[in-house]
């Protein structure tokens, strides 16, 4: 097909439903594609509730939500799609419905992933994952593999930085939570996820809590240091019995939006938990991070750059196994998960809180890394 001529794109469509840190990890190619696709309005496609993920980012003028529980929700969104008018579409998800809503579209430009039985939807087609020399996939930062997308109109890729804005509102909301709270004003603030959307990358509960214990009361911060317990849908009871475990006061969150979610953790001084879209908000604010990694990849899923350190088990040749539930017996069962010590998340967390804080609770270098 010709080159595309960036300047006669009046409209591009973005599919990328599913789970909130994978259209997280989306926002540096829709970035790319701004830039490079300037006088084009850009719609995408996101699953119902993730829609304030995407509120306020200056590189998306339409969200368009998917309800899969829905059928009229999903005929209305189909219509919309083949009336929509557009020029280019890239489906990030790749699977047989996505496909099927890219061939609805219509559009002369039609970029997704090379995967059998939903090639003919695409007009341009790119590998999934591109394989070294070894025959082997290239472990690469998850955003990456959209920016594929983008460069394959050719497009050139603007930085791997995640883009998420915080609103007004939602700031209020959570100063006013705060102010009933009454955390010490001068103590840093340290989220804590102790859940996970797979059962096999979930860190012990009882860890967090002896762990932020230990950070809590540490005499290397200038204060002691808050705990707040953030939970999402379906989680609080769990979530309330991890706190449960510390011997210390700490604070369980309100219920929140992913708006909300971000408002709470920019006043964060640190992030630990699980892999999960939280960590991925809090990179996205210049939050530091520790994460607890097993059967997920670092190299895929934790920043490459910034104030983020990712922990892992020694010297377990099932690491990185990517299975939702562990299928070793017996002792082997979550090693990737139990050899990971409180020690060591205790030794991370205390690095990033003995750097020198200003407002907003993180280093000034910490604090420049988030998204304008």
């Amino acid at each position: 097909m010709p080159p595309l001529d960036p300047d006669r794109v009046a409209s591009a469509l973005v599919i990328r439903h599913r789970a909130g840190g994978d259209l997280l990890l989306t926002t540096p190619a829709l970035h790319a594609l701004r830039t490079g696709l300037p006088r084009a309005r850009i719609d995408v496609v996101v699953a119902r509730g993730l829609e304030p993920l995407l509120a306020g980012n200056p590189d998306v003028d339409r969200v368009l939500a998917l309800d899969r529980r829905s059928l009229p929700s999903q005929a209305a969104l189909y219509w919309t799609l083949a009336r929509g008018g557009y020029d280019v579409v890239l489906d990030l998800v790749s699977n047989p419905r996505t496909a099927l809503m890219t061939r609805l579209t219509r559009a002369p430009v039609r970029v997704g992933y090379d995967i059998a039985g939903r090639r003919g939807a695409y007009t341009i087609r790119v590998p999934r994952e591109p394989l070294g020399t070894t025959g082997r996939s290239i472990l690469r930062y998850a955003p990456e593999a959209a920016l594929d997308q983008v460069r394959a109109l050719g497009l050139p890729a603007r930085g791997v930085a995640l883009r998420f804005q915080v609103g007004s509102a939602a700031r209020e909301r959570i100063a006013t939570w705060l102010g009933e709270a009454r955390p010490a004003a001068s103590a840093p603030l340290v989220a804590c996820l102790p859940t996970g959307s797979w059962p096999a990358k979930t860190w012990a509960p009882e860890r967090f809590a002896q762990a932020m214990d230990q950070i809590a009361q540490t005499a290397q911060i200038a204060e002691t240091a808050t705990v707040v317990w953030l939970w999402g849908p379906g989680e609080r009871e769990a979530v309330a019995a991890c706190r449960g475990l510390m011997r210390r006061p700490s604070l369980l969150a309100p219920a929140t939006d992913w708006q909300e979610l971000g408002a709470l953790l920019e006043r964060c001084a640190l992030f630990v938990g699980n892999d999960s879209g939280p960590k991925h908000v809090a990179a996205a604010l210049g939050v530091p991070t520790v994460t607890v990694y097993g059967p997920t990849h670092p190299a895929t899923w934790h920043p490459p750059e910034g104030p983020h350190t990712a922990i892992t088990a020694e010297g377990l040749d099932c690491l990185f196994c990517n299975a939702n539930r562990c299928p070793l017996p017996g002792d082997r069962h979550m090693r990737c998960m139990s050899d990971v010590t409180v020690e060591r998340v205790v030794q991370a967390s205390l690095g990033h809180l003995a750097k020198p804080r200003g407002a907003g609770g993180r280093a000034p270098e910490e604090r420049a890394c988030a998204s304008p």
